[in-house]
């Protein structure tokens, strides 16, 4: 798929509804409070750890160490899975030094984007005539809690000057194409230094084995009717199966991946497979849909 030519699935598919109009005061007072408080860095290292401790992945694949993850505040509802997944991916890009951004791109995603700024960079997008069928189709989302979608997000990187790819895949094996994909884009990417900075105090020096990649691609923003995540890698099993690795803002990160460092205790038992399971989008999650659409940063 072209550039600018990737299109809204439709509102009934993603879930952007007619009747979500201007953002309630109190929703305001969430998102204008937020600053850092729904922000995890060093989550890629110790993913990485946990999945070398598991014993049964033949071979894994992560995005930049730098990687932020970041999550819905309490109370905010479920109208901004979008706008997360896109300050996860604008941070990330901020700390990327592999991604050729201009010095204003760098200095303005250097520090994580509201979600009203977000709003007017998407606004101010349509308005430099990128995506701007998508003003068409939502009526605009400034001040509101309408989703955003993979156009969007699309709109935002091209308008930061980030080139980037829109995919769309649909039918039965919409759920395998997109595998393909992400597989691709990551496994032809080279790993990172174990000693790169961007590692944090969980990997700085630590050798994952060959099995292991971190990369020095940024996260993909996937969208899969009603809802959208950030794709931080994929792993494939001893006996072949597939898992896409990500983050979902619907939720809040488990206690274990905000330690400094993780004990043996935490690699290993039911305690790690659980929080493996929040990461990890297999066949039997992604079956379920037969359309995707995501955005990846050429």
């Amino acid at each position: 798929m072209e550039k600018h030519e990737i299109q809204r699935l439709g509102k009934r598919d993603l879930g952007s509804h007619a009747f979500e109009d201007c953002m309630p005061d109190k929703i305001l007072d969430i998102l204008a409070t937020e600053a850092d408080s729904n922000n995890l860095p060093d989550v890629i290292p110790k993913l990485a750890q946990l999945l070398r401790a598991d014993g049964k992945v033949s071979v894994i694949y992560l995005c930049h160490a730098g990687a932020v993850q970041i999550y819905k505040l309490p109370n905010e509802g479920a109208h901004f899975c979008g706008y997360r997944n896109l300050q996860t991916l604008c941070l990330a890009l901020a700390t990327n030094h592999a991604v050729p951004l201009s010095a204003g791109a760098r200095e303005a995603l250097s520090s994580k984007l509201t979600v009203l700024e977000v709003q007017d960079r998407i606004e101010a997008a349509w308005e430099a005539g990128i995506n701007s069928h998508g003003r068409v189709q939502t009526g605009g989302i400034k001040g509101t809690r309408k989703h955003v979608g993979s156009s969007e997000a699309e709109a935002l990187l091209l308008s930061l000057g980030v080139k980037c790819t829109g995919h769309a895949f649909s039918g039965p094996k919409a759920w395998t194409e997109l595998l393909d994909a992400v597989e691709a884009y990551f496994s032809s990417c080279p790993a990172m230094n174990a000693d790169d900075t961007s590692l944090g105090q969980a990997g700085q020096g630590e050798e994952f084995g060959e099995s292991i990649h971190i990369t020095t691609r940024p996260p993909l923003f996937l969208q899969r009717p009603k809802h959208s995540i950030t794709i931080v890698g994929i792993e494939r099993t001893v006996s072949g199966k597939r898992r896409l690795l990500g983050f979902d803002p619907a939720w809040k990160p488990p206690g274990v991946m905000r330690k400094e460092t993780l004990t043996q205790d935490d690699l290993t038992g039911l305690k790690a497979k659980w929080v493996l399971k929040l990461y990890r989008k297999g066949g039997r999650y992604l079956r379920k849909w037969k359309q995707f659409e995501m955005v990846c940063v050429d």
